[in-house]
């Protein structure tokens, strides 16, 4: 199957933001919901201390990761995003497909692991630097659950098929600080979305 047609709209250099328009279907938005579904549970982020997943105040919303190739629809899916960074599917971290309710948030954070924290050793062991991330609007917000980029005060509305797609480093490898980002708080309805890590060589999972 060919892929979907979608626009490509380049925001801004730094960070290397693109906001790519009607990127996914319907019937995929549907799909990754219904996956999401069947076993969310409370987000957890990485401790940088340690390396470990922990659960913190700043990230309130619910989420479960798939894995590579879980369906069909799945698959198509992470061909479309490798053939868009030209980074092999191999080299993507599973889909994580998330849920934000009314007042739920992930505070300003990056998607990077800072070479200046201990625990990104640990996480940079299974396969590298995130060099970009692709994040997916599963469904139209009422209201609110922007991604905000507050360096360059940038905010993208989560729009049903929608997705941006941002480079967490720079061309010369170093990590890009302007890259910080937020999702803001659902403030009517709720929010469904997908994000997409693609790291630097092939992905090994913790087991």
């Amino acid at each position: 199957m060919s892929a979907m047609p979608y626009q490509i709209e380049t925001w801004t250099i730094s960070p290397r933001l693109m906001v790519l328009r009607g990127f996914l279907s319907e019937a995929e938005c549907d799909h990754l919901v219904a996956l999401g579904r069947e076993q969310i549970a409370p987000s957890t982020t990485i401790d940088p201390e340690t390396g470990e997943h922990i659960r913190v105040e700043s990230r309130t919303s619910s989420s479960t990761y798939l894995w590579l190739g879980q369906t069909e629809i799945v698959t198509r899916i992470e061909a479309r995003i490798a053939a868009l960074t030209q980074l092999h599917v191999e080299n993507g971290e599973g889909m994580q497909i998330l849920n934000y309710q009314v007042g739920q948030c992930y505070q300003p954070h990056f998607d990077f692991f800072d070479p200046l924290h201990r625990g990104s050793d640990v996480v940079l062991a299974y396969g590298g630097q995130r060099l970009a991330t692709c994040i997916m609007y599963l469904n139209t917000v009422e209201a609110g659950g922007e991604t905000h980029f507050p360096e360059v005060d940038r905010k993208i509305i989560p729009v049903k098929g929608d997705a941006i797609l941002f480079h967490n480093v720079l061309p010369d490898g170093e990590v890009d600080r302007m890259s910080l980002h937020a999702s803001l708080p659902v403030l009517a309805g709720e929010k469904w979305a997908a994000t997409k890590w693609i790291r630097e060589r092939t992905y090994c999972a913790p087991e």
